[in-house]
């Protein structure tokens, strides 16, 4: 099944040994193969990552020779895995410095948080030493700060790719020994009358 089609390169997806393999053949022929993600990338869910989801990705993702961006990061049930397979990189998700893995970390967390790019469109390039790094949610303190610490400006000041995984494992054990909260949607009268009855079904019945 062929998923993509462009000028440089095709992929398609085959089963070998009962896995599914995405294979990427290039216009001389030559392929190269990785696990099938049929979730794809994270671009698709930008702005719909939740705090879990964002510690999740931290703690999972080990930057090395590939790029870090949306695109590069696949959904892999509950986790996330990076693909091994791109070698550029998205001028949005590159320090002002130039690439750089823990600040690409940051802006792929602001930008799956929000939605929206840090600095605009232009990354590291609409940074300056004295630009202030937006707030990503005041309700993740804890995320926000440390994505805020990725995406300073002087390298100096950014945490390492260690310590950021470090700091993520722990906030995953400190959300999964929360209590789960029950609330109701809205909560229900105490005596039941029949104008009662409407404000819970406002819908007639003929």
């Amino acid at each position: 099944m062929k998923i993509h089609s462009g000028k440089k390169y095709t992929v398609a997806v085959r089963c070998d040994r009962g896995n599914m393999l995405a294979v990427k053949t290039a216009d001389d022929g030559s392929e190269r193969t990785m696990t099938y993600y049929p979730e794809r990338d994270t671009s698709a869910i930008a702005g719909e990552l939740d705090e879990a989801g964002a510690w999740r990705l931290l703690a999972d993702i080990e930057p090395g020779d590939t790029p870090v961006s949306p695109s590069h990061i696949f959904i892999d049930g509950d986790g996330f895995v990076l693909s091994p397979w791109s070698a550029s990189h998205d001028p949005r998700f590159t320090a002002p410095e130039g690439y750089e893995p823990v600040w690409a970390l940051g802006a792929t967390v602001f930008y799956l948080v929000l939605g929206t790019h840090v600095f605009g469109s232009r990354g590291g390039k609409g940074q300056s030493a004295t630009s202030p790094v937006p707030v990503m949610r005041a309700s993740c303190a804890d995320l926000s700060k440390l994505v805020a610490r990725c995406l300073s400006f002087n390298p100096s000041e950014r945490p390492t790719l260690s310590e950021i995984k470090e700091i993520a494992t722990d906030n995953l054990r400190r959300i999964a020994a929360l209590p789960p909260v029950a609330r109701p949607l809205k909560s229900a009268p105490v005596s039941l009358t029949p104008d009662s009855l409407s404000e819970l079904w406002p819908e007639e019945i003929y």
